[in-house]
């Protein structure tokens, strides 16, 4: 694990990147897209991590509220 709030804003700056190089890169499959949201899961607990009240903020979060 990384030390400092820096490194690890770095790392999952780093795993945003590749994720969205790999959405980028055209059509995925069932299985490309299941690590894709497994990534995806990861980055959103190291932001968690970082940040409880912002992850508490967001628990509810729902992209089909308008």
């Amino acid at each position: 694990m990384c030390s400092t709030v820096g490194e690890r804003l770095a790392l999952i700056g780093r795993a945003i990147d590749e994720v969205d190089a790999a959405a980028s890169a055209g059509q995925l499959s069932s299985a490309q897209m299941a690590e894709l949201t497994v990534r995806l899961a990861h980055i959103w607990a190291m932001l968690a991590e970082l940040d409880p009240a912002l992850a508490a903020r967001l628990r509810g979060y729902d992209t089909d509220r308008e």
